[in-house]
């Protein structure tokens, strides 16, 4: 969408886009000069409006909170990835993978280390 109808979607002024798009908590793609935003810049608008109003955070934590949630989008990501990889590998794969993952889950909630 263009930045006209993002500002409208996302009910933000134009300063605010701006200054957030200056310290990286936007990311518009820019296609033919011009610059677009997706549904994910809307939400994400969305997300700092309710942490800088709504919760009160500051300009430094939601730096952070993007940052870590970028990272466990990544991270989901790579997990979705990986468990499409294994569904699609053989079964004796699957077998030993599950046994394994059961095995470091119970350790993890029983606080054991190998």
């Amino acid at each position: 969408m263009l930045y006209h109808e993002f500002l409208i979607r996302a009910r933000v002024e134009d300063n605010a886009v701006k200054e957030w798009v200056a310290a990286g908590w936007l990311i518009p793609a820019n296609q033919n000069g011009e610059t677009e935003f997706s549904d994910i810049d809307v939400a994400r608008a969305h997300l700092i409006n309710d942490l800088k109003g709504g919760i009160g955070v500051n300009d430094e934590g939601i730096g952070v909170i993007l940052h870590l949630l970028d990272q466990l989008h990544g991270v989901r990501r790579t997990l979705n990835e990986l468990l499409s990889a294994v569904q699609s590998g053989p079964d004796d794969l699957r077998t030993r993978l599950v046994a394994h993952l059961e095995g470091t889950l119970s350790d993890l909630r029983t606080g054991s280390r190998e």
